[in-house]
């Protein structure tokens, strides 16, 4: 595996301020606990919170016993919830969905989620996983880094959501290749590089790092006793409009919340600058056949 150099200085995603925190809610028990997960995050950073409900949107009652402080907008979906999640995007800094919702609602994992977080031009946080997890009585959050592009950025964005009373894992997961009789090198310098990368962090975590020899999927299943695990949407997902592998394993089958990563789009030259139609969160343009729509499930 290459590893790319980035040309991201991860210290500077930390100092920028907040961006809003969107959420959506269908009143079902995931539904909730992404309202409560996010309600959370944007009281901890200290960012507004757009509040998307459909349904009868149960749970937004109890948000001001939660949280007084916060003074979310609440909008109210129209009839194909996922649209206006992915406009929301266009603003947020993080969009944060459940994995499952009503059996009856347009929106779930087998159906829109993971299109949803494809098409996305913020951050995600699919909520999912243990009791446990959604507390976060672990005190763990666990970044995936592969030596790819997206590095820089889950590891910021790892350290950045980082409790106070909470430490982080870095895990690298590769499994064993051999040339003939020959053992080929392990691939310690991912994790190298990953410290070096935290290093230009202010201030920089403390961490734990841990190569394992075996498939990336088989580390998102191994661990248990994480409150967030950080992955990248795949060095291909800014060309493609496609999660990698893990990414998706990890959508799927994580015991915890999974906080996706997502690159900016590249810098558009000024002179297709007229093609453009939107903006990304963070004010970078985004051209018009360059977003991807989220399907309909069927």
């Amino acid at each position: 595996m290459s590893v790319h150099s980035s040309p991201l200085d991860p210290s500077m995603v930390l100092d920028r301020p907040p961006s809003p925190v969107a959420v959506g809610c269908d009143g079902s028990r995931w539904g909730r606990a992404a309202l409560f997960w996010a309600a959370d995050h944007a009281a901890r950073t200290g960012s507004e919170l757009d509040v998307w409900a459909w349904g009868d949107g149960d749970g937004l009652d109890h948000l001001t016993g939660r949280h007084p402080e916060l003074r979310p907008r609440i909008h109210r979906t129209g009839p194909e919830p996922a649209r206006d999640l992915e406009a929301a995007s266009l603003r947020a800094g993080t969009l944060v969905v459940g994995c499952r919702s009503r059996s009856t609602s347009p929106l779930g994992l087998d159906g829109l989620v993971l299109p949803l977080v494809e098409a996305a031009l913020c951050d995600t946080v699919v909520v999912r996983g243990e009791a446990s997890a959604l507390r976060g009585a672990h005190q763990r959050i666990t970044a995936l880094v592969s030596g790819g592009e997206d590095d820089a950025l889950v590891l910021a964005r790892a350290a950045a959501v980082l409790g106070r009373d909470s430490v982080l894992r870095v895990v690298h997961a590769a499994p064993m290749h051999t040339v003939g009789d020959a053992l080929v090198s392990e691939p310690q310098f991912v994790l190298d590089r990953a410290a070096r990368l935290l290093d230009r962090l202010d201030p920089r975590p403390s961490c734990a790092t841990t190569l394992l020899r075996f498939q990336p999927h088989e580390a998102i299943s191994r661990y248990t006793d994480s409150d967030l695990l950080v992955v990248g949407s795949g060095d291909h997902h800014n060309l493609t409009g496609r999660c990698g592998s893990v990414t998706k394993a990890a959508v799927h089958h994580a015991s915890c919340p999974v906080l996706i990563v997502r690159r900016p789009p590249p810098r558009i030259p000024p002179e297709v600058s007229r093609h453009v139609t939107a903006r990304s969160a963070d004010g970078r343009p985004v051209p018009a056949d360059a977003r991807r729509s989220v399907r309909t499930a069927s």
